[in-house]
């Protein structure tokens, strides 16, 4: 059973300091008796022995107070106790029950009804009683049955509302200590919360300065990794035909970047996200059949779509081996990550865009002069550190002037389209067909040396002069031949400068030929 009450962190004034007012009160009175009042010789002793031990008593207190705070449970009863004792003995020396130290059985109940708990005060209530009136038998006479009943009285009725206000404002104050520990406990989560959530935004807008498709998904990998700690953590793009693709995987700490298609069938869940656009949370997966998590032993799953421009272009998916792992606030910070994420791809797609209709010909599709400016730079200082061939094809469709001016320039264009289709047919995956101007194309042949170049030269030819362009829409069936010219590092030209050089003399001396036809320098 708790005797006192004992909470360091009480909004009350403290134990210790109430316990030396009282015992200071009691000194005090005791000295001021031996000094004023006329006092027996035969009493004179025990009160100097009651008042010495109250001077040790107060003494005690003081440097228990300083050292541990008041010295324990066990300080403060041995105290009660004590007092029990020597306010008796102090009644009984001083008049008995016509003494006027029985007030501080009020002090001492008080003090008692304070610190004690509800059953320990009607005891210690009960005791002072019964030892106040005991010791002063003899003295009973001494005061009218009223007035001693009167005292008794208020013993008990102190002791009961002291006690009482004391624990309704313990039980209160208990209450709204217990409300400062939940409003600590969610001012530290928020605050942790701020901080993850300012984490979030700073690694986020960290996408946005990137360009790089495959550098933007490693980057949220590690964002998921890092800063939001989840378990797994998958990217899902949107592909042709609205199909679902994995772009990028983070399952236990490893990452992974190769595609992997999503079924319809597997990842409905998946499906419904990116079709509805709203994010969903499982409290556990375990059973469910339209979602295939990455992680095993994977209990719940969270999904964000990724949207763009009112479009859902993606999702991002976070995996965790508890039930119900993710909060309101997992949601929140997946989302900003999703929004930055979609917008850094988004960036990065319109950036390729724009830096391929720098190099891209607008009409045929192949590259422009200005990509083969760079790309025949690269392939030269190639073929020089390795020690490789290289070769170029320059071809010119004959009499194209002639042919624009019998039948216009839009089926001048599409008989270039479709020039292209035949060259792209008799070059390699690995060579670079360029438009150098106008009705010219020039392709750059890596490792490849004179003879091949002339075979492969040829083959163009034939298969243009073979082909037929047009025969639709209106448009009549119409034939062109080409006039080619080739050259070959080291052979014709040391420098890019000198093959190109070359490669032109050697397609003017095909026209000059009598066209159709493919010449060497």
């Amino acid at each position: 059973m708790n005797i006192l009450h004992r909470d360091a962190r009480s909004i009350l004034p403290r134990v210790e300091s109430l316990h030396l007012i009282s015992r200071s009160v009691i000194l005090a009175g005791i000295v001021s008796y031996l000094i004023f009042a006329t006092i027996p010789e035969n009493r004179l002793l025990p009160l100097l022995l009651i008042g010495a031990v109250q001077v040790v008593l107060l003494t005690l207190s003081l440097v228990l107070s300083r050292r541990s705070g008041g010295g324990g449970s066990v300080n403060y009863f041995v105290n009660i106790a004590l007092d029990t004792v020597l306010f008796a003995l102090l009644t009984s020396y001083t008049g008995g029950l016509a003494s006027d130290f029985y007030l501080y059985y009020f002090l001492s109940v008080s003090l008692g009804a304070y610190i004690m708990s509800s059953s320990s005060i009607l005891i210690y209530s009960g005791v002072l009683t019964f030892a106040y009136v005991m010791v002063n038998l003899d003295t009973v006479g001494a005061v009218s049955p009223i007035n001693l009943l009167l005292r008794l009285f208020m013993i008990w009725f102190l002791a009961f509302m002291v006690n009482y206000v004391a624990e309704h404002i313990r039980r209160s104050e208990s209450r709204l200590l217990k409300l400062f520990n939940t409003l600590n406990k969610r001012t530290s989560e928020l605050e942790k919360i701020q901080v993850q959530l300012e984490m979030v935004y700073d690694n986020s807008r960290t996408l946005a300065g990137i360009l790089d498709f495959d550098q933007i998904i490693n980057e949220i990998l590690k964002i998921g990794e890092r800063v939001l700690d989840y378990p797994a953590l998958g990217i899902m793009l949107v592909g042709p035909g609205e199909n679902l693709i994995y772009r990028g995987r983070l399952i236990g700490g490893q990452k992974a970047t190769r595609l992997k298609a999503v079924s319809r069938g597997a990842f409905e869940l998946a499906y419904r996200v990116a079709h509805e656009g709203e994010p969903v949370r499982v409290v556990n997966i375990t059973g469910r059949t339209d979602y295939q998590p990455l992680l095993k032993s994977a209990k719940s799953v969270m999904l964000v779509p990724m949207v763009t421009y009112g479009k859902t272009t993606g999702l991002l998916t976070a995996e965790s081996p508890r039930k119900g792992a993710f909060s309101d606030q997992d949601e929140r910070f997946l989302a900003v990550l999703a929004r930055s994420a979609a917008m850094a791809l988004e960036n990065s797609i319109l950036h390729r865009k724009t830096e391929e209709l720098t190099i891209i010909d607008e009409l045929t599709g192949v590259h422009n002069y200005r990509y083969f400016s760079e790309k025949i730079k690269e392939e030269k200082k190639r073929a020089v550190r390795y020690d490789q061939a290289l070769s170029l094809i320059m071809l010119d469709i004959d009499w194209f002037k002639k042919f624009n001016d019998n039948y216009g320039h839009e089926v001048g264009n599409h008989v270039l389209v479709g020039l292209i289709g035949v060259i792209r047919h008799c070059v390699r995956d690995v060579d670079i067909l360029c438009r150098y101007g106008g009705e010219e194309f020039i392709i750059i042949l890596p490792n490849t040396a004179e003879r091949e170049t002339m075979r492969i030269a040829e083959r163009i030819r034939e298969e243009v002069e073979a082909a037929e362009f047009g025969g639709g829409d209106g448009m009549p069936k119409l034939k062109v031949t080409v006039s080619v010219g080739i050259s070959s590092f080291p052979e014709n030209g040391l420098t890019e400068g000198e093959l190109v050089n070359a490669v032109d003399q050697a397609m003017y001396r095909a026209k000059g030929s009598g066209k159709n036809t493919v010449c060497s320098v």
